[in-house]
C-alpha cells in the first residue's frame, strides 16, 4: 500500500512547482510594475488542484482612518485588516492555519478589498518563497521600461531565499520556516513604523 502523501509535503511539491512570477500589471500613476493578485491565484490555484489542497482566508479585524488629502484635495483613508488564513487537505482533512495582515490606501470605498488582496498576496508569496524579481524597498523606476541583465537591481528577498534554499540543501520547507521567522520581525516593525506614519496625519 503507498504511502499516503501528507499535507506539508503536498505544499512542498506547489513550492516546487513555483520557480518565478514575472510581473504583469503596471501601476500608471506611480509607474512601477507589479505581480497581480489575478496571475498569482491563476498558477497557485493550479497548483493546489493537482495536490488536493483547499485555501481559505477569514477577515476578523478591520480599521480605518483618514489621512492626509491628495494633492487635488481629495479624502484619503488608510484601511488596516488582518484575519486567519488556512491550507486544508482534502484527502486527510488535515489543516495548517496562520494569520495574515494588510493594508491599503484609496480615496473611496476600495480600501478593505486593497487590504485583503495585499495580506493573502504577501501570504501566498512567502508561504512559497515565490520570487517576482523586485525589492519591496528599490525606488530606482525605469517607467516600465525593460532593463539590461547587467544592470537589474538585486532583489534582496530573492538573494535571502536563494541562500536559505542553499543551507537546508533545497528543503524549501525548512527554509520558508526560517524566512517566515526573519520576515515576522522585519513585519512587524515596518508594521508599527507605518502605524506611527498614517497616525500621525490622522484628522480627529
Amino acid at each position: 500500500m503507498a504511502e499516503k502523501t501528507t499535507l506539508t509535503q503536498k505544499l512542498l511539491e506547489v513550492s516546487k512547482a513555483i520557480e518565478y512570477l514575472e510581473k504583469d500589471k503596471t501601476n500608471k500613476m506611480q509607474g512601477y510594475k507589479y505581480l497581480s493578485e489575478a496571475k498569482i491565484k491563476d498558477v497557485i490555484k493550479k497548483q493546489f488542484e493537482a495536490q488536493g489542497i483547499v485555501f481559505n482566508y477569514s477577515t476578523t479585524d478591520v480599521r480605518e482612518y483618514e489621512i492626509s488629502s491628495t494633492s487635488k484635495g481629495t479624502k484619503q483613508f488608510v484601511t488596516i485588516a488582518n484575519g486567519t488564513y488556512q491550507f486544508l487537505d482534502v484527502d486527510s482533512d488535515k489543516v495548517i492555519t496562520g494569520t495574515w495582515f494588510g493594508s491599503g490606501t484609496d480615496t473611496g470605498d476600495k480600501g478593505l478589498y486593497k487590504a485583503i488582496t495585499g495580506g493573502i498576496k504577501y501570504v501566498l508569496n512567502t508561504n512559497f518563497l515565490i520570487p517576482t524579481g523586485d525589492d519591496p524597498e528599490n525606488d530606482d523606476h525605469t517607467n516600465g521600461k525593460p532593463e539590461p541583465k547587467q544592470t537589474k537591481p538585486v532583489d534582496n528577498y530573492t538573494e535571502l531565499k536563494k541562500q536559505l534554499m542553499k543551507k537546508y540543501n533545497g528543503d524549501a520547507v525548512k527554509a520558508k520556516a526560517e524566512f517566515d521567522k526573519l520576515m515576522a520581525g522585519q513585519k512587524e516593525i515596518d508594521a508599527k513604523n507605518e502605524l506611527e506614519k498614517e497616525l500621525a496625519n490622522v484628522s480627529l
